[in-house]
């Protein structure tokens, strides 16, 4: 039953993120990042957290045209989970008072995500944007492991509950 909603979530709509000027992409695949920056495009006063930046990644290798202001970006290097992605923003948004923020991944990241997330920062409001992944990403084989995943995430909860 588990593993069914979990199918059924891949389904559902985005939220509505056009209300917040602070956006949240996880590294992963480079849909994410373009949908990061073509929201930035359109909200010239957001910030952006990207989360997960391999170490020496420099921002000209990320953002290949100046089409958004620099000053706004934060690149995150810590993470290399999507726990750490949550610890990372975490620490992004404590730093700058911020109380919302768009969240940008893959439909199929999204559920275990924002489990992670939300129980990390329980009085934030995150707005999902959730990436379709085409029907070869979604075998059920990897979605299978990705609900294993999504499972051992809630021990991963009580992990974060202890840090706080």
């Amino acid at each position: 039953m588990s593993f069914i909603n979990f199918i059924k979530n891949l389904e559902k709509e985005n939220s509505n993120y056009t209300k917040s000027n602070n956006i949240v992409v996880i590294t992963g695949n480079a849909g994410r990042l373009k949908a990061a920056v073509n929201l930035m495009t359109l909200n010239k006063e957001a910030s952006l957290l990207i989360s997960g930046v391999a170490k020496g990644v420099k921002y000209s290798e990320i953002i290949k045209n100046n089409i958004i202001n620099k000053e706004k970006v934060k690149l995150g290097y810590n993470a290399q989970s999507t726990l750490g992605n949550a610890v990372e923003t975490k620490i992004w948004i404590n730093k700058n008072n911020i109380k919302d923020f768009i969240l940008i991944t893959d439909d199929w990241h999204m559920k275990r995500t924002l489990l992670l997330f939300r129980n990390s920062m329980p009085n934030i409001k995150i707005f999902p944007y959730k990436l379709k992944s085409s029907s070869e990403e979604l075998k059920e084989r990897f979605l299978f492991e990705e609900h294993l995943k999504y499972l051992v995430s809630h021990f991963q909860v009580i992990y974060l509950w202890a840090l706080n």
